[in-house]
């Protein structure tokens, strides 16, 4: 969490006037919350009627207290009305969760109060609490209400009315007969079913807060009009004012408006707004948190993105906003495109921030492709290594999913954007400013005219050719180049499994750079209307493709799945393994032309490995010992093609004692 700095501006008042509006635009039923000063929207009395539960029926007297540091801190509840509860203590304390200081005892426990719980989700939790006969404790056990108290249902309501009874407030009128507003401890069954005691949460004596808003309530007018005579955008004008669960509930019942709704993603626009100060992306400029490591030369930082919640760059800038609404710290601000206007507002922003993560003084456009494909890569690396681990667990999954493909549809916008502020530059895209292949992929995005079919066999022949050093210092007897005619089972088989992590990693790729190029083609659901978010059925298609790329464990299917065609112009279809064995072969040849691996064995020596593993495999030329039991290999041999690897395996065949096999 963020210490808090006195000498910073509080972001206090603006934050809860903002949330207070919300809370009045939507009511909660059960909740009802009166402010005992006029001038004071600080301090409130918190009314809860549970709906369930042991509480049921009787209502509970709270107060909070929002402190200077909010929100970076949560306010402070405390329960007035005595209570039975095992986690309410003496003097009010109220042991929830939601009110407690954020930490991460372990990686498994992730709670506490963060900036991102606004009051209405708090108060509704804390009617939740007080709603649940079942219990959680530490420790992750749960206790029975009744059976902790040994009483009958109706014993304890009658005890526990008799308990409420002793207090009374005469600021808000609870229990206070005497005052103008006053407030029965225990609504009867026809007052539980009216609207007014759950649907108006703010006292209208005090509701001082509703004064900057009469300006812009709708003007009525005598002039009436039938609904069908109204145009699209006057209706966007009315949906403007409308919360979203009218919006919902009109949007039901009016085919018209939910086209509206789905055409211009009126309730996803509604999301693109501050966690912390509550502001939208039309009042400020938006953005995520870029985490930068310290520890490496600037070209080699790992940059991290943990989470895609939006923040502004005043809440960064003016409130030293660091962390993200889980706690995930993070160094820097770098603004999201969301819309075009968005964007004018916050390109020079998004050009310092690019400069301050890569440490340049003035602005070159080869940041763009040195910082976001990186980004958008990691994306996929790490939905990746997030499936590797919790393969049995479903919601982790999807979580990890979905964090993905939204990380890299958003980086995906804002590269796209930016690069149509720049010249296009080929030489940025060769190979040699290109060592990460997943970026190259990235980078096709940007090329007009041009599909992934038509790179895929440069680009496959590559991806294996960088294969090879990698595999081979794993199992060295694969340096061995068998006759063409000869389908070695063992290459295919053991080349597959050793390149498989890169092999699914492509996979991802691919998937991703498919389902983005879809979307970018798409005119219903293009970036730009989506403000850069995947559709629903984007992260649908995501879910199948995952089980999918696990599912592949042969050759074939993998170059299916990356649309790579083993027998194009071929009317003989039979026999895909030698048309893999030859690309494998070749690509081995490729990477020792490339430099990208040494030849630290002789064939001889070679052969012979490959002959433990692959008994039947026949020499490549008739020179070969055919009779290889006596012949010593020295093990240990590195394939990296730097000077100290071959220093390194000089060394070991000069000293040979502790290396033969």
């Amino acid at each position: 969490m963020n210490s808090y700095n006195s000498n910073l501006p509080s972001a206090r008042l603006p934050r809860l006037r903002r949330e207070l509006i919300e809370l009045h635009d939507e009511p909660l039923k059960g909740i009802n919350v009166i402010f005992p000063h006029e001038d004071d929207m600080t301090i409130m009395c918190l009314i809860l009627t549970p709906l369930q539960g042991p509480f049921h029926g009787i209502r509970l007297h709270l107060t909070v207290n929002v402190p200077e540091n909010y929100p970076q801190v949560a306010p402070i509840v405390s329960i007035q009305t005595t209570v039975k509860h095992p986690n309410v203590f003496m003097g009010g304390y109220i042991c929830a969760d939601v009110l407690q200081e954020k930490y991460r005892s372990s990686r498994y426990y992730n709670g506490g109060y963060t900036p991102g719980y606004l009051l209405k989700y708090i108060f509704l939790q804390l009617l939740s609490f007080f709603s649940d006969k079942n219990i959680e404790q530490e420790g992750g056990y749960v206790l029975d209400f009744m059976d902790l108290y040994n009483l009958e249902p109706n014993k304890f309501k009658s005890d526990m009315k008799d308990l409420v009874k002793k207090f009374k407030c005469n600021k808000c009128g609870y229990n206070d007969i005497g005052t103008k507003h006053y407030i029965n401890i225990t609504p009867d069954s026809n007052e539980i079913e009216k609207f007014d005691i759950y649907g108006t949460p703010y006292n209208s004596q005090n509701n001082n807060f509703n004064d900057d808003r009469k300006e812009n309530q709708i003007i009525k007018t005598s002039i009436k009009k039938d609904v069908v005579d109204l145009n699209d955008d006057c209706w966007l004008n009315i949906i403007e004012f409308l919360n979203e669960r009218d919006i919902l509930v009109l949007s039901t019942a009016y085919p018209r408006i939910n086209a509206l709704i789905h055409h211009y993603n009126i309730l996803l626009r509604r999301q693109l707004i501050c966690f912390y100060l509550r502001k939208t992306f039309t009042e400020a400029i938006l953005g995520i948190g870029v985490k930068v490591g310290s520890n490496q030369s600037v070209e080699k930082r790992e940059l991290i993105i943990s989470e895609f919640d939006l923040f502004s760059y005043e809440a960064y800038r003016d409130h030293r906003l660091r962390s993200g609404i889980w706690g995930d710290s993070f160094t820097h601000f770098l603004p999201l495109v969301l819309s075009a206007v968005h964007f004018e507002k916050a390109l020079p922003i998004i050009k310092t921030s690019l400069m301050n993560i890569r440490d340049y003084t003035e602005w070159k456009s080869e940041l763009v492709l040195k910082t976001i494909p990186g980004l958008m890569s990691s994306m996929v690396v790490n939905l990746m290594k997030a499936c590797d681990n919790n393969r049995q667990q479903s919601s982790a999954v999807i979580k990890a999913s979905e964090k993905a493909l939204q990380g890299y549809c958003l980086l995906l916008h804002l590269l796209t954007m930016l690069s149509n502020q720049t010249d296009q530059r080929r030489r940025f895209r060769h190979k040699t400013n290109t060592p990460n292949l997943g970026e190259f992929i990235i980078y096709l995005f940007l090329c007009r005219d041009i599909n992934w079919k038509e790179f895929c066999t440069g680009f496959l022949e590559e991806l294996l050719s960088r294969n090879v050093v990698w595999f081979l210092n794993k199992e060295a007897s694969l340096a061995y180049i068998e006759p063409d005619d000869y389908i070695s089972n063992y290459r295919l088989t053991k080349t597959f499994e050793l390149s498989s992590t890169s092999l699914r990693l492509v996979m991802f790729q691919v998937a991703f750079l498919k389902m983005t190029q879809d979307m970018k083609n798409s005119q219903k659901n293009n970036l730009d209307k989506r403000y850069g978010y995947p559709t629903d059925e984007m992260s649908n298609s995501l879910l199948q493709l995952i089980k999918k790329i696990y599912q592949v464990n042969t050759w074939d299917v993998f170059f299916e799945m990356i649309d790579y065609d083993l027998f194009e112009n071929e009317k003989n279809k039979i026999g895909w393994e030698l048309k893999v064995l030859k690309l494998l072969k070749n690509a081995i040849n490729d990477s020792l032309i490339s430099g990208y691996h040494q030849m630290p064995y002789t064939l001889n020596e070679v052969y012979y490995l490959i002959s433990r593993c692959e008994p039947g495999i026949p020499p490549s030329t008739s020179s070969l010992q055919r009779d290889n039991n006596n012949e010593e290999v020295i093990t240990g041999l590195t394939f990296y093609p730097d000077q100290r690897s071959t220093r390194q395996n000089e060394d070991r065949r000069n000293n040979p004692n502790d290396y033969n096999t």
